[in-house]
C-alpha cells in the first residue's frame, strides 16, 4: 500500500510540474504570436506611423525613413512587448538586406541568417 501511495504522489508531482512548465511556454508563445501580428499589421497600416507597405509593395522612401528612427520609438508605436525584427525575403526565401550591414529594422539582439537585424 505504501508503494502505491508513493507512486501516486510521484506521478502527481510529475504531472503538476509538467503542467506548470507547459502553460508557461504556451503563454510566451502566444505573446510572441500577438507581437508578430501587431508588427505585421502596423507596417501595413498607414496611420500607424511605421507603415512601409503601400498596397502590395514596399515603399522604399518610407522604409528609409523607418531606418533613420530609433528602435525604442518604433517599438513604442507598434506597442510590442518583445524584441522584433522586420526583414524581407525574395520569392526563394533568400534574405534581402536593407542596408550593407543590417538585415532589417529592429532589435540589435536579433540575428537573421547571422546578420544583425538593426
Amino acid at each position: 500500500m505504501d508503494i502505491m501511495i508513493a507512486l501516486v504522489v510521484f506521478l502527481g508531482t510529475i504531472f503538476l510540474f509538467y503542467s506548470i512548465l507547459s502553460s508557461k511556454y504556451e503563454s510566451k508563445s502566444q505573446a510572441l504570436e500577438d507581437d508578430a501580428s501587431k508588427v505585421a499589421k502596423n507596417i501595413a497600416t498607414e496611420d500607424s506611423g511605421v507603415a512601409v507597405i503601400d498596397g502590395v509593395a514596399v515603399d522604399v522612401k518610407k522604409l528609409e525613413q523607418l531606418l533613420g528612427r530609433d528602435y525604442s520609438e518604433i517599438k513604442g508605436k507598434i506597442r510590442a512587448k518583445n524584441e522584433f525584427c522586420i526583414f524581407f525575403e525574395d520569392e526563394n526565401g533568400n534574405l534581402i538586406k536593407i542596408s550593407p550591414e543590417y538585415a532589417g529594422v529592429g532589435s540589435e539582439k536579433i540575428k537573421v541568417n547571422d546578420v544583425p537585424c538593426g
